[in-house]
């Protein structure tokens, strides 16, 4: 058993997942044009709304279905799924990221916890390379908070750290374990202001600005008494 064990999120923590959807964005207007790509991301937030994470190949079924060959052919379906399939997301990464977890797997087990589809999110993980910056410690769950007991048995230690960009996912996985868990957040994102220090709303235990900041940190640091970097 680990003395320490490190849940650490990725879109928005490790990698840069709003220029991820700006680029496909992009690529996205290239191939299909500007209807069928608002077509394509409404279908992503029904299928986000309806199961409650991004499911990137749930929502190209969902295109393909609802979108005459008149309208989309298969060679161009095909690019837009090349699109998701190819994407460079080791490009992605936010500066320090690998450093990171090298630094982190020193003081502790790194496990890297996600929210998303079983398939795509996979893939982005694989190859961004963080898959193997934790030697293949990877937890893909629809809801991760949901899932704390079976983490904890999959990886145990005697104290966990949880490490993400959403303060509102911190504050349900601490209501849940108490001092027995760290809480970190990284505002980075879409969610960065939710950091702002508002009466009634959680705050970490700790908050750094940048994913990199962490670099810098010792194991004492993770250890459950209040206070910030």
């Amino acid at each position: 058993m680990s003395q320490l064990v490190f849940w650490i999120d990725v879109d928005n923590t490790l990698l840069n997942n709003d220029q991820v959807k700006a680029e496909l964005d992009r690529g996205l207007r290239t191939l299909l044009g500007e209807g069928l790509t608002e077509r394509f991301w409404n279908l992503y937030e029904a299928v986000r709304h309806e199961s409650g994470v991004v499911d990137i190949p749930q929502t190209l079924r969902h295109l393909r279905e609802q979108t005459p060959l008149s309208e989309l052919s298969d060679e161009a379906f095909q690019q837009v799924r090349a699109l998701f399939e190819h994407y460079p997301f080791a490009t992605a990464l936010y500066p320090g990221a690998l450093e990171v977890l090298e630094h982190l797997s020193h003081l502790g087990l790194t496990v890297i916890v996600s929210d998303g589809d079983h398939l795509f999110q996979a893939e982005k993980i694989a190859h961004s390379h963080l898959a193997e910056a934790v030697s293949g410690r990877v937890l893909i769950y629809d809801h991760k908070e949901r899932h704390l007991e079976e983490t904890m048995r999959r990886y145990p230690g005697e104290h966990y750290v949880a490490i993400d960009d959403r303060l509102d996912l911190l504050a349900a996985c601490k209501a849940q374990l108490g001092e027995k868990l760290t809480t970190v957040f990284v505002r980075q994102g879409r969610h960065a202001e939710q950091g702002l220090r508002q009466p009634g709303h959680y705050q970490a235990d700790r908050s750094v600005a940048a994913i990199a900041e962490l670099r810098h940190c010792r194991e004492k640091d993770f250890m459950p008494v209040r206070g910030s970097f």
